[in-house]
């Protein structure tokens, strides 16, 4: 559904980094604790990962990298990473390595810091906590000195040169809210904090967090497209997006391992022909000679399964090295309507066309007006009444259903647009004074789990969930979360948002000064 857009100069947008004022001006610049930024040229760059992805990659065997080597040219292979210590003190405890070509066993404490100077600026080097430390795990290589404190015996492994090694990997496949949490102060201090400040005053600071997690979505999207381009990045985040969370690495993946120019050249405009690939490439394009329940297929469904290998086929021999392994697919548990075989659909409908997704945001990036663009008109963009065959069909082995049923749906189209549209519009250098009234209203996530213990933690058992009917301050309350909770180990106690949220009960009225 192509909007009519006036008044477009025929130039391609090109990512903006840093962004333009204009957007998202009430987000401050902050930075947690452990959000950390590769060195680049742009300065300021904003947070690529934290220290509790590092700390993921090394507790998870499907993440951490087999060929490890330490400082010294030993190798490394870890055989238990240690149990995950959500207090004070290392990291993990009681791990156990294997080291060198002997497979020396080596037991106890790992550290995990983004930098070796970390050990230091973390004040480890007299903490006796950290006595028993058999390794250093950092991302970027360990220098020649180890670090003053750390024992003599220690290993120090950097995680850097395994992961680049990768060619699939990405921090953002990475579900942190799967890991363990450190247990939360009851109540928490940010919970009295916010209870003396003024219903108004809560609600901007729930606005405020909303427009910070905005900006920073915006400015990783900007760096990305520097690095890949715009019409890949789009391609890889929508495609994370319609794996929702269960399913976002292997459609990520895939969207890696299938770019984009690739997908287009050999789908030749045909959204059939696209999904054909995908499935044949995502290893979820039934056999019909193969599989044993062909025999129950209807006549429609034989009748698509055969279209679609009679597209794939051709293909299968060339891109058989880049197909992914059925394991990395969760199908068991997913309500019907979300599995990745419907959703797989919408990505060839939004990117086989030549005037695909990618191209009918960058038409709105140059426009010089969203005057006539609503939220949900955006939203629209990702529904699509009269996908071929799965309209009214949830799987291949169940009949067809009487009333349509939507391959994305509207939440999730929600999100997409919260998520991906209009970040991505601020990283193309759209005029943000067009989009000042549809960041105000973007529609509200669902107040799912993480929404909900947030807003509890921060507002009380009192609370009203109008508060943050919003979807900027529910936006705001992930970024909380994110931000200060996920990674506090302190049971609350060194969390700087309740200092930040102090300082507002003294500031002179009317002022925002503080505010995060």
């Amino acid at each position: 559904m192509p909007f009519p857009l006036r008044d477009v100069p025929p130039v391609t947008p090109k990512p903006v980094y840093p962004l333009h004022p204009g957007w998202f001006p009430r987000a401050l610049p902050e930075v947690s604790r452990d959000l950390v930024a590769e060195p680049a040229a742009c300065p300021d760059r904003p947070p690529l990962f934290t220290e509790r992805h590092l700390q993921a990659i090394w507790y998870d065997d499907r993440l951490r990298p087999g060929a490890l080597v330490a400082a010294d040219g030993r190798s490394v292979v870890v055989q238990h990473p240690g149990e995950w210590n959500t207090g004070p003190g290392p990291d993990f405890l009681n791990a156990t390595l294997l080291v060198g070509s002997d497979r020396t066993p080596l037991h106890g404490d790992v550290e995990l810091h983004v930098r070796p100077s970390d050990w230091t600026a973390h004040g480890h080097t007299a903490d006796p906590r950290y006595a028993g430390i058999v390794a250093h795990v950092t991302y970027y290589d360990a220098p020649a000195v180890p670090p003053p404190g750390l024992p003599a015996t220690a290993l120090q492994i950097a995680l850097r040169p395994a992961l680049e090694a990768i060619p699939d990997f990405a921090f953002d496949n990475i579900d942190l809210l799967a890991y363990p949490i450190g247990a939360r102060a009851e109540p928490p201090p940010c919970q009295a904090a916010m209870a003396v400040l003024p219903s108004a005053v809560r609600g901007l600071i729930l606005d405020r967090a909303g427009e910070t997690r905005l900006r920073q979505r915006a400015e990783l999207l900007a760096l990305s497209m520097l690095d890949r381009g715009i019409d890949q990045i789009l391609y890889e985040e929508t495609m994370a997006a319609l794996g929702y969370r269960w399913n976002k690495a292997p459609f990520r993946l895939l969207a890696r391992r299938l770019p984009l120019a690739t997908l287009r050249r050999h789908a030749q405009g045909s959204p059939l022909r696209a999904y054909a690939i995908l499935m044949g490439l995502a290893g979820l394009l039934p056999d019909p000679t193969r599989t044993p329940r062909h025999a129950a297929w209807d006549e429609p469904t034989r009748t698509f399964i055969r279209r679609c290998w009679d597209a794939w086929w051709p293909l299968a021999d060339l891109l058989a090295p880049l197909c992914l392994e059925p394991a990395r697919w969760r199908l068991a548990g997913l309500r019907p309507a979300n599995r990745p075989e419907r959703r797989l659909m919408a990505a060839a409908l939004l990117f086989a066309p030549s005037q695909g997704l990618p191209e009918r945001l960058m038409e709105l990036a140059r426009a010089s007006s969203s005057a006539s663009l609503s939220p949900d008109e955006l939203a629209a963009w990702f529904d699509f009444p009269d996908a071929p065959y799965w309209s009214y069909r949830l799987s291949f082995s169940t009949p067809p259903v009487f009333a349509p049923v939507a391959l994305v749906g509207m939440a999730r189209a929600r999100a997409l647009v919260v998520n991906l549209v209009l970040p991505a519009l601020a990283a193309m250098g759209a005029a943000p004074e067009a989009w000042a009234a549809i960041v105000a209203a973007i529609p509200p996530e669902e107040p799912n789990a993480l929404i909900k213990a947030t807003a509890l933690r921060l507002l009380g058992p009192d609370h009203s969930p109008r508060l943050y009917r919003t979807g900027l301050r529910r936006q705001g309350l992930i970024h909380i979360h994110h931000a200060y909770c996920l990674s506090d180990r302190s049971r609350c106690a060194t969390c700087p948002f309740p200092a930040l949220l102090q300082s507002l009960v003294s500031a002179p009225s009317g002022s925002q000064e503080g505010l995060p």
